[in-house]
């Protein structure tokens, strides 16, 4: 299985194409974009993975990561890595069953916890917001 939808190296997707793929999940798309746009002042840009993950939305600030959004045809897939100190503090989270159980049975490994979220609801959404809060602080606001 794939994680991504869009597989051809040669044809990055347009705003139409990822519209269609996402079908219903559309607004669970551009809410994460917009939470990661507000709060960390960062744009992702598009990027191919490979024949497993196609193309995704690649967010990352200073040569860190911060997740990579890859759409499939009727949810969106969120990867997030979190380092061992961050994983223990996503544990303490109140997340809902679907991403809470993902994190307790993901295993640690030495680069962390490599998580690979469907984000098929709202509740999905929200939580992969707090597991981004936990990775990374928000940046501060211009004055």
């Amino acid at each position: 299985m794939t994680v991504g939808f869009f597989l051809d190296k040669d044809h990055e997707p347009s705003a139409g194409e990822l519209l269609v793929a996402l079908g219903a999940s559309g607004p669970l798309w551009e809410r994460l974009v917009r939470f990661i746009a507000d709060t960390y002042q960062m744009s992702g840009e598009w990027s191919y993975g490979g024949k497993k993950y196609g193309w995704n939305l690649w967010y990352r600030k200073g040569g860190k990561s911060l997740t990579s959004l890859f759409p499939q045809e009727g949810y969106l897939v969120a990867q997030v890595v979190l380092g061992r100190e961050e994983g223990e503090r996503a544990l303490a989270l109140s997340l809902g069953n679907h991403v809470g159980q993902m994190l307790r049975d993901a295993p640690l490994l030495h680069d962390g916890r490599w998580l690979f979220i469907p984000v098929t609801s709202e509740t999905d959404t929200a939580d992969v917001e707090q597991l981004l809060l936990v990775k990374r602080r928000p940046a501060r606001k211009p004055r």
